[in-house]
């Protein structure tokens, strides 16, 4: 996981050198059943003409297409997937069904400034394609550009722009990486890698939390089983004020008289009243006789 710009598709390459095993991108396996006109490319390409995107299940039935094949018997490195909570849910029941449960989530962490300068600072060559950075990789030669020429023509894309570039982090922030970080953070699978700085240190960094059992993740397990026992003991203070509260109204009936002494009790109230305001009277009357 990680943001437009956060480098984890040149980190997911390192993996696949590192361990040998496949980088499952959605993006690549969807173009290439398209291409190859197989049911589910088929599925995908009437879903897309008719302006929608690819719904949940075809995406899933897709990578568990691709998962079954020999090279990700060992293993494999999905990237890009999931975006969402229910393709992440999705996506657990699919690889219980298989029986390759996820081993750990990656989530490559960049600050925003250096997102926005790292994307907003990409240029193209209109001529051979080639992509550069002005901050970062600026165009020089070498490389070349096209056989017999050294300057490159390069310009932005609209989707570059800075304006634009906000706006996709912003989407990215609220419809992926908080909450199927969330979802994988409760799981205990989350590992977080400092992605800022240099490849090769931001390498070094992600093996490191690998080999650590997460290092920055080791917090999201903590919690988990931190939330764990607070809910416990919540649930069993609860119980403990219901009971005591049981225990007050018991203890407070048994005080009480029964209905028929408490009638009795007023009656004998209202006629204490009644003679004690008799022979306040008295004294009055007799006065008005004499």
């Amino acid at each position: 996981m990680g943001a437009p710009g956060s480098g984890k598709g040149t980190q997911a390459q390192r993996l696949v050198k590192h361990f040998g095993i496949p980088q499952v991108s959605t993006g690549d396996i969807l173009r290439k059943h398209l291409a190859d006109g197989t049911p589910l490319g088929l599925r995908a390409k009437e879903i897309m003409a008719a302006g929608a995107y690819v719904d949940d299940q075809t995406m899933l039935e897709i990578i568990r297409d691709r998962l079954t094949q020999s090279d990700a018997a060992k293993g494999f490195i999905l990237d890009g997937f999931p975006r969402t909570i229910p393709q992440a849910e999705g996506l657990t029941k699919l690889l219980a069904e298989l029986g390759k449960p996820i081993d750990a989530v990656l989530l490559f962490e960049v600050n925003t400034d250096q997102l926005v300068q790292r994307l907003s600072g990409r240029r193209v060559c209109e001529l051979c394609k080639k992509v550069f950075n002005i901050h970062t990789a600026p165009p020089s030669v070498p490389p070349e550009c096209l056989p017999g020429r050294t300057e490159h023509q390069v310009v932005q894309r609209p989707d570059d722009q800075e304006e634009t570039v906000r706006e996709r982090l912003r989407v990215y922030e609220e419809k992926t990486r908080k909450p199927v970080s969330g979802y994988y953070s409760y799981t205990g699978l989350i590992r977080v890698v400092d992605a800022e700085g240099d490849i090769d240190a931001v390498t070094r960094r992600m093996f490191e939390t690998l080999a650590a059992g997460g290092g920055s993740a080791g917090e999201p397990q903590r919690k988990v089983k931190g939330k764990r026992v607070a809910v416990k003991r919540a649930k069993v203070k609860a119980k403990k004020r219901a009971r005591k509260l049981v225990r007050r109204k018991k203890a407070k009936a048994k005080r009480a008289p029964a209905p028929r002494v408490r009638v009795r009790r007023a009656k004998a109230k209202t006629r204490a009243i009644v003679r004690k305001k008799a022979r306040k009277a008295k004294p009055k009357a007799k006065a008005r006789r004499k």
